[in-house]
């Protein structure tokens, strides 16, 4: 499951932006967001920046983000009646 990231515009170049998402700088493709210069704060999914935000929303898919990789999950694969 990919979950939708927020993060602050660091740097803009060649139609990419480095994003700060947490602490951690990642690159995102600027395909459908072409206004976006450093201090923005954007979301990103797939590496793609998908819109602009306010520094709240932004704060705000970083929680909704937080909570689900806090939950612990547990899956059990069956397959020819094997537990793995």
């Amino acid at each position: 499951m990919a979950l939708m990231l927020a993060g602050k515009v660091i740097e803009v170049r060649d139609g990419r932006a480095i994003v700060d998402v947490e602490g951690q700088l990642r690159e995102a493709r600027l395909d459908f967001v072409k206004d976006v210069k450093p201090g923005d704060y954007v979301r990103i999914y797939y590496g793609i920046v998908l819109e602009k935000v306010s520094r709240s929303e932004a704060e705000e898919t970083l929680a909704r983000c937080s909570y689900h990789r806090s939950r612990k999950l547990e899956l059990t694969f069956t397959v020819s009646n094997r537990r793995f």
